[in-house]
């Protein structure tokens, strides 16, 4: 069976259905796979992360070994 009539047939299943447990279930599952884990940040975290991209970008980075020793770890 083609996608299109997977879709078809999921959504028709769905349209005949009474149960509302499943209708949230679905909803939840479509509503958890849309949510961006970035989107859940702070506006500072969100800075942070870009500005740590940027720094990336422009080759301002350094190893693990070198972080562990700059901080003592």
């Amino acid at each position: 069976m083609d996608l299109q009539s997977e879709k078809l047939s999921v959504l028709q299943q769905i349209i005949n259905s009474d149960d509302e447990s499943l209708i949230r279930d679905i909803k939840s599952l479509i509503t958890a796979r849309d949510f961006d884990w970035f989107d859940g940040l702070s506006g500072s975290q969100q800075n942070d992360v870009l500005e740590g991209i940027n720094q990336l970008d422009k080759g301002e980075s350094f190893s693990h070994e070198e972080a562990k020793r700059r901080f003592s770890l």
